[in-house]
């Protein structure tokens, strides 16, 4: 491979044998990972109770910045913490560092290189109130870049990989993943 070989190689996230036994079913009030109930908005510790320890990336949140964040969350903005499950392909995100804001499970590779993007993909089965998760999006409110579905208490967005692909040719693939979060929050 020589002295630079794998060094200007893209890294692409490979999905996790660890999940792919997992199913995460998102209901109106909750949802559920392998059986263990999780609420949005939540304090961190219950999912780490229920996936280990995370990988944790701070972002500095400028005074500017910080009166829109507030204004577009209605809640006060001091330490944006985001956790990263790499190996299960899961993050969330925080507004103050403890309470989860918004979910995330990561199916394929994205264009966005956030820093706390999971370094792993979700192999396992993703529901939306018992069913698959493919056909409800679909039937959401198309974004441009994202399709929103409104699902009892929680709005689920799930971006394309391809923003130029005609929506009838759309399959489970061409989704990034999925993030679950609060309606209004």
């Amino acid at each position: 491979m020589g002295i630079f070989g794998g060094l200007f190689t893209k890294h692409t996230p490979t999905v996790s044998d660890m999940t792919k036994n997992f199913t995460i079913d998102i209901q109106g009030d909750c949802f559920i990972i392998n059986g263990s109930r999780l609420e949005v908005p939540m304090h961190i510790d219950a999912l780490t109770a229920v996936l280990g320890e995370p990988r944790r990336v701070s972002f500095k949140t400028k005074p500017e910045d910080r009166e829109i964040l507030e204004k577009l969350h209605g809640m006060p903005v001091t330490d944006r913490v985001n956790y990263t499950w790499d190996k299960q392909g899961l993050m969330c995100y925080t507004h103050n560092g403890k309470v989860v804001n918004t979910f995330g499970i990561c199916m394929q590779p994205s264009d966005n290189k956030s820093p706390s993007n999971p370094k792993g993909l979700f192999g396992g089965t993703v529901l939306i109130g018992g069913q698959p998760w493919f056909p409800l999006i679909m039937q959401g409110r198309d974004c441009d870049v994202m399709r929103e579905l409104n699902f009892g208490e929680y709005l689920l967005t799930a971006e394309y990989t391809d923003f130029d692909q005609d929506d009838s040719t759309r399959t489970e693939r061409d989704f990034t993943g999925i993030e679950i979060q609060l309606k209004g929050f």
